[in-house]
């Protein structure tokens, strides 16, 4: 018996209750004291209104504690109240309709108080939690790295071989490690480039370049995977230049022509269309997929969501859509996925806000 109590108190369910008693423990100390001190202060003083004084342990053990604590902070804190310093004394009942109204108030404000405390609570835990976990991530994928590099050259330099290009089976086997090297690599730099997101944040480097500029390193970065896919090219001839950072909105055209290969048939082609529309540069790339619900069209740009009609037979971290927005965002830019009235696939149009380029300074050549 004594065994299972110990072993009890030793898992997460009895840490919590652990945690739970000391923090009913500690309120009901608070309460006390603050009893105390306003007893010896009421001798002196003609105090009205104490009621407001017992907030400080229902905050206290919320933010400590949670609601549980914060409950019993409450409730001893009414009876406190109730007994010792409103009429008739050392006796809960009370009669005075001011000092009933004044219990009330305090029952709302105090629920209100500690339902505040403990979203800040949660939100404090959340973003530990969210902290362990990129620090986590960024660890292991840089420590991934080293040995996926190794794979990936020597695969490579095993696919040149040519005792490898003579057996199909062999050769085979390698371009299937070197392609899933390669796809692994990909998800690695997705943590990363998550990880960077949420702890440093991003501070883009602005400049003037041409957007097709941008389409064709995004599509040479993606050259491998688009080998067997048609690409329809249609560019504008008049696009004014974007004042972005160019590495990461190549990146996020990236993610997004990544996401319409994974997300389509085989063999089947890819739009992709820029022009300028009023105030803003306008790049669409569209799919032949299946398509996207119209419930999900938001979801999908959220960190590590996948959705349901793909999760299990499409391999991904949920990462890629997040990534090319917040890159796109940070460049002032925005993003939204559309869904044709007919038909299938899926449009992702992103959007660059058209600034004045600032006219070159006229006396730079005196």
């Amino acid at each position: 018996m004594l065994f299972d109590l110990r072993a009890f108190l030793g898992s997460p369910r009895g840490r919590w209750l652990r945690e739970q008693l000391a923090g009913i423990l500690v309120a009901l100390t608070i309460v006390a004291l603050l009893t105390v001190l306003l007893a010896a202060a009421f001798v002196w003083l003609p105090i009205q209104h104490v009621t407001i004084v017992y907030l400080i342990p229902v905050i206290i053990a919320s933010l400590r504690w949670g609601a549980i604590p914060a409950v019993f902070a409450g409730l001893s804190g009414i009876a406190g109240v109730a007994y010792f310093f409103y009429a008739p004394f050392f006796d809960l009942r009370v009669q005075s309709p001011a000092q009933i109204a004044d219990i009330v108030l305090f029952i709302a404000v105090a629920a209100i108080t500690g339902r505040i405390a403990i979203a800040a609570r949660e939100a404090r835990i959340r973003a530990q939690a969210e902290s362990l976990r990129d620090a986590l991530i960024g660890s292991v994928s840089h420590g991934l790295r080293t040995p996926l590099a190794a794979i990936t050259g020597s695969a490579s330099i095993l696919a040149q071989s040519r005792e490898i290009e003579k057996d199909e089976h062999l050769a085979s086997l390698v371009h299937v490690i070197r392609d899933e090297a390669d796809r692994l690599n990909g998800d690695i730099q997705n943590l990363l480039d998550a990880t960077r997101i949420s702890s440093e944040g991003l501070r883009p480097r602005m400049a003037w370049v041409d957007p097709e500029d941008l389409i064709s390193g995004a599509l040479s970065s993606k050259r491998r995977a688009l080998a067997e896919r048609p690409v329809n090219l249609s560019i504008a001839d008049d696009l004014p230049l974007a004042y972005i950072d160019a590495t990461l909105i190549q990146s996020a055209l990236g993610q997004i022509i990544e996401n319409a290969i994974k997300y389509s048939p085989a063999g089947s082609p890819i739009a992709i269309k820029a022009e300028q529309a009023g105030a803003a540069i306008r790049i669409d790339v569209s799919d032949q997929g299946a398509g996207v619900a119209n419930a999900e069209l938001e979801k999908i740009f959220e960190r590590f969501y996948r959705g349901a009609a793909h999760a299990t037979n499409i391999p991904g971290s949920g990462l890629g859509l997040w990534i090319a927005r917040a890159l796109i965002e940070a460049c002032g830019g925005r993003i939204r996925a559309l869904v044709p009235d007919h038909g299938t696939g899926t449009t992702f149009r992103l959007e660059l806000p058209v600034k004045t380029q600032p006219a070159a300074d006229e006396n730079a050549d005196e």
